[in-house]
């Protein structure tokens, strides 16, 4: 923490010599990508530090207590993720004047480095925030709380008293995404059963369902939103975003609860939002007909649906009427996508 204390003094001495306007969003922050903080006293000093550290894509500015929040991403035009925050604030690096990285312009400092001023020139100060190998056994909750730095892949996460192993996403959307579901070549077969759907099933590095049960444990333990991306047999991909998401437990049937979308794929989940899991031996749906079993799947199915990502896999443009891998508002009732991951993240 030193080191920070110290890039935080040297921060204000530098500024008070070199003033430049920021146009900053009140009373918003971006919420979910926040890879760490530090303490700063006011949050001009705090875009100074984010232009001088290479992982900084945006700020949010705590103004209660004077901490600087340093972001892994920008939500752009989109704007997902920025929510009401009164008092403080949002900037994003993006938005910097060209001016305020000052002699650390073009520089090479590494990845966990904060480039400082130095005369004319600059030098590279390592961060304190990946832990050393001597500290203690980090036990993540989920994905979100593995050290910066850390790639996708298969990670041991620890939940409550639960432990169980699960695939963290850091590529698609950002750092930190826990994913339940992924489709992408059809391998694993997706119409099961209850059981299945309910303690998991497939390979987390290929094709699988983390399981009903450990993604309620999750959304249960936490404010959970929901990341879902989809890719067409064409090289196309498009997105849908819930800043809120709950799974209920079993005596609810894995009752569904989705809030806030923002993305480009459109809203398929909304007509789904407050329904129970259905599977072929198991019809939790509103209709007549057992949308599981007409349709190949298992989804938190109305009557019937107009998204099926656990459907089956038909490869591309078809010629049945809401079969297959489909959310209706991107690609229709009539195609079956060729990948599909569903994934969630703390916030």
């Amino acid at each position: 923490m030193y080191r920070l204390a110290f890039l935080s003094f040297s921060l204000f001495a530098w500024a008070l010599c070199d003033i430049v306007v920021i146009k900053k969003q009140k009373d918003k922050i971006y919420s979910g990508h926040v890879l760490f903080e530090v303490s700063m006293p006011m949050w001009s000093l705090c875009a100074q530090f984010c232009s001088r550290v290479q992982l900084c894509k945006s700020i949010n500015f705590i103004a209660w207590n004077k901490t600087c929040q340093v972001n892994d991403a920008d939500p752009g035009e989109s704007k997902c993720g920025l929510i009401e925050s009164t008092g403080n604030s949002f900037v994003a690096a993006s938005t910097f004047p060209k001016q305020l990285a000052g002699q650390c312009k073009g520089n090479d400092c590494k990845r966990n480095e904060a480039c400082m001023p130095r005369g004319h020139d600059f030098y590279c100060v390592p961060l304190q925030i990946i832990l050393p190998e001597c500290s203690i056994q980090l036990r993540p909750r989920d994905c979100s709380d593995l050290p910066v730095g850390s790639e996708s892949g298969v990670y041991t996460i620890y939940p409550t008293n639960a432990i169980f192993d699960v695939y963290c996403d850091m590529d698609i959307a950002g750092f930190g995404w826990t994913v339940f579901q992924s489709r992408m070549n059809g391998a694993t077969d997706f119409y099961r059963g209850w059981i299945d759907y309910e303690n998991g099933f497939g390979s987390l590095t290929s094709e699988f369902w983390l399981g009903n049960n450990f993604i309620h444990l999750l959304t249960s333990t936490g404010n959970y939103k929901l990341y879902i991306y989809l890719e067409d047999f064409e090289g196309n991909s498009a997105y849908a975003e819930y800043f809120e998401c709950i799974l209920g437990d079993s005596a609810t049937n894995y009752r569904l609860k989705v809030e806030g979308y923002c993305g480009t794929a459109g809203d398929s989940l909304k007509p789904h939002n407050g329904m129970m899991f259905s599977t072929k031996d198991k019809d939790n749906d509103i209709g007549q007909n057992g949308c599981a079993q007409l349709y190949i799947g298992a989804w938190w199915y109305t009557g019937c649906h107009s998204s099926n990502l656990n459907g089956e896999n038909l490869g591309g443009q078809h010629s049945n009427y809401a079969n297959g891998i489909t959310w209706n508002t991107w690609t229709g009732q009539f195609y079956s996508l060729k990948s599909t991951r569903m994934m969630i993240k703390r916030h």
